[in-house]
């Protein structure tokens, strides 16, 4: 029996996603695609395309920048699954795939995860460590070195409070990484109970991690919960001396606050992977700034992990075709019901 998977394009998978469609067509499946992405702005699909795009799906795939509504799903009376090339799920509405018993699968390998770990690690001690003004003395003939306490920008990492907003795979990877550094770890995290953290980590309530932490790092995917989450009060808990990382979700960030906060210097600095309209416009006042680190979401993307993407893609398309769970499920605690629609699709 022949099958069919929608595709949808994105400006910066192409290669991914070309090599995964190469792939499937070689085991003998029709590939669909959608249009275009366009930079930023978030594809929403005509409800004209729906029949032609949707219509014979098995399986589709969808990243951050194109939409999977419950109304594209509904269009597709022949689903059995969606799938994310990369690890975010934020346009995939979980909650219809969840009611429809839809299963997801997505990126999540370890060279994507641990690598935004990594990532996160190095953003941190860039911020404590200061390489861009060391270097600057090196450039500037006019500069000497001098090792007094007012001339020197480095601080230790040891004996710090690092604050972990979300606790999920990437946040655990920070977690064994920092654990050589001398740190203390606190995380917050609704679906994570105390008993569930790992060693070393105290879990509290948002406020009192930032009012305690020296370091914020932001580890989130984008919910209704989550949207937003650090705002301007948020922000007026933290210390004036403490940094904050983002290499989870621009829109996790009220950024309008975060300028304000940043350029009265009532937070010393941040690292941002991630902005609300992206890629980050050219006007946007965050590049004014000369205590922020603005790197173009693509900071932990590894050679590594756009090696992972295609095999993991693949896999997780041809196991739910087989019936069988993604390799990378997001939510199985769908699969009784995921099962169940497949029986009844005659699979």
């Amino acid at each position: 029996m022949s099958h069919t998977v929608f595709i949808c394009h994105d400006y910066m998978l192409v290669e991914v996603l070309d090599q995964i469609q190469a792939r499937l067509e070689r085991n003998g499946i029709e590939v669909l695609r959608g249009p275009q992405t366009a930079p930023g702005k978030k594809l929403v699909y005509s409800k004209e395309s729906y029949t032609e795009l949707f219509g014979r799906a098995e399986v589709m795939m969808f990243s951050s920048r194109s939409i999977c509504s419950r109304e594209i799903m509904l269009a597709a009376p022949r689903l059995r699954g969606i799938v994310n090339p990369t690890i975010g799920l934020e346009t995939v509405d979980l909650a219809a795939a969840n009611e429809l018993g839809i299963i997801v699968g997505h990126g999540a390998t370890p060279e994507n995860f641990l690598g935004m770990a990594e990532a996160t690690v190095m953003l941190i001690l860039m911020l404590m460590y200061q390489p861009r003004e060391t270097e600057a003395v090196l450039r500037d003939r006019r500069r000497r070195p001098r090792s007094t306490p007012k001339d020197v920008w480095a601080r230790m990492l040891r004996g710090r409070t690092v604050g972990l907003v979300g606790l999920g795979r990437i946040a655990r990877g920070v977690v064994e990484r920092l654990s050589g550094f001398g740190v203390s770890l606190v995380a917050c995290d609704p679906f994570v109970g105390r008993d569930q953290a790992p060693e070393g980590v105290k879990m509290t309530d948002l406020d009192t991690l930032l009012r305690s932490s020296d370091i914020v790092a932001m580890l989130v995917s984008i919910t209704p919960e989550s949207r937003g989450m650090l705002g301007e009060r948020e922000l007026a808990l933290m210390k004036p001396s403490a940094y904050l990382v983002n290499t989870s979700r621009g829109e996790a960030i009220d950024e309008a606050a975060l300028y304000r906060a940043l350029k009265e210097k009532r937070i010393a600095g941040a690292a941002l992977d991630s902005f609300a309209v992206e890629p980050l416009p050219d006007d946007s006042p965050l590049r004014q700034l000369d205590n922020v680190i603005l790197t173009p979401h693509m900071v932990g993307h590894t050679q590594d992990a756009f090696v992972s993407f295609p095999p993991a893609a693949v896999e997780n398309i041809t196991r739910i075709l087989r019936g069988e769970p993604p390799l990378y499920c997001k939510n199985p605690e769908v699969i009784p019901a995921w099962q169940r629609r497949l029986a009844n699709l005659g699979t």
